[in-house]
């Protein structure tokens, strides 16, 4: 009997050996399970050598990493149809003025055509609207037969008579050119001689240009010597 005790031990203590190394030789790194997850195995000592064993584990859904999450958020941005307008271009309280308007050289002031803002006595008020749009403001002047309806539009002024015909162009203000060959209000009145010529009349307070049925007048300042107001009418 003591024999066969003898080869007994180093078979078993060989197997052990190999057990050993099968296990030291499989990847230490475990996959982590959720404890909540259940896990079904079956014993491969009961299961057919045809049918391999099954695990059923119940995996809880996959969230999203950053990058998806933030990739998602831009797709749903990007497909939004945008009805909140706080955040669109608003028209600034500061934005500049209309440009002014500007007359044309061929329009300018001439003798043989005297003009003022690049207009002529008789034109249709049709015409100036057109031409200069919606005045700031309108009111009607000496309220008789022939009564002056009187379109302001800030820097100058129209008037029209009865028959809808321009009456006059009243200029008042130094931002807008007139249509004077380059004269503005506010300038000297030796500009005013040496751009326009010697004027018909002359006086401390008045420089005045007699044209086919139209006079020009420029009103001085005696104290500055300077141009104060611009205004085309009949010369009646």
């Amino acid at each position: 009997m003591r024999p066969v005790m003898l080869g007994f031990v180093p078979v078993a203590f060989s197997l052990l050996i190999v057990a050993g190394c099968q296990e030291s030789s499989a990847p230490s790194a475990q996959p982590t399970i959720d404890p909540s997850v259940h896990v079904q195995k079956q014993n491969p000592s009961t299961t057919p050598a045809s049918t391999p064993a099954v695990l059923a584990v119940e995996t809880p859904a996959a969230s999203l990493a950053p990058e998806d999450t933030i990739a998602k958020h831009e797709a749903q941005v990007a497909n939004t149809n945008k009805t909140d307008l706080s955040d669109l271009p608003q028209s600034s309280a500061s934005a500049k003025p209309t440009t002014k308007p500007r007359v044309k050289a061929e329009d300018a002031y001439q003798q043989e055509k005297p003009t003022l803002m690049g207009l002529k006595l008789g034109t249709s008020k049709n015409l100036v609207l057109d031409r200069f749009g919606k005045a700031k403001k309108q009111f009607v002047m000496d309220e008789d037969d022939d009564a002056i309806q009187v379109y302001d539009f800030g820097d100058f002024s129209v008037g029209f008579n009865v028959k809808d015909a321009l009456e006059f162009v009243d200029v008042h203000s130094t931002d807008i050119d007139p249509g004077l060959r380059g004269l503005h209000l506010g300038q000297k009145v030796e500009d005013a001689i040496s751009i326009l010529g010697k004027p018909d009349s002359n006086t401390t307070y008045v420089l005045s240009y007699k044209s086919q049925g139209t006079l020009l007048k420029l009103d001085v300042d005696p104290n500055a010597n300077t141009i104060q107001s611009i205004k085309l009418f009949a010369d009646r």
